[in-house]
């Protein structure tokens, strides 16, 4: 039997509600796994052979780039879906990776000509924007588990749980 209008929202929102925050805590994971595999990057580099940084950049690199796929496949729409007056800030987000994306290619130009100094430099700026990308979407993904939930994408429902 289908519900009428209204009836059991609540409930559903604080489903919905529980769910997302265990989304965020996943994202947030993820994100800590991949600064793991960073540092890995970092401390070959200290070591001075060149083969082990490669070996474990393509390991970080491999790995965010199925991060970011996810989230621009799953993650977004999703959000997206739920607060339609978040997709700037997705779209921003999206915008980013595209950014990320051309940092790592640099890193493995700088691998293919053993430039160590130049390594160092853009390894330092792919750094510095994940960790500020990291923090927008883990910031972005509170905000929405914890705001008011809509639903068909409308962002005017208000949350009364």
């Amino acid at each position: 039997m289908y519900r009428q209008s209204g009836e059991g929202s609540c409930c559903a929102d604080k489903g919905l509600r529980i769910r997302m925050r265990g989304e965020e805590r996943r994202i947030s994971a993820q994100h800590g796994r991949l600064g793991e595999l960073f540092d890995r990057v970092l401390a070959s580099l200290d070591t001075g052979r060149l083969h082990l940084v490669l070996s474990d950049f393509l390991l970080f690199s491999t790995a965010i780039e199925a991060h970011m796929v996810i989230e621009e496949e799953i993650y977004f729409p999703a959000l997206h879906g739920l607060r339609n007056d978040v997709g700037t800030e997705l779209l921003s987000l999206m915008e980013e990776h595209v950014r990320i994306r051309g940092e790592l290619s640099r890193v493995q130009d700088c691998l293919n000509e053993e430039n160590e100094v130049e390594l160092r430099r853009t390894l330092d700026v792919l750094a510095s924007l994940v960790d500020r990308h990291e923090k927008r979407e883990e910031d972005l993904f509170a905000r929405i588990s914890e705001g008011p939930l809509s639903r068909f994408g409308h962002a005017d429902f208000e949350d009364e749980c």
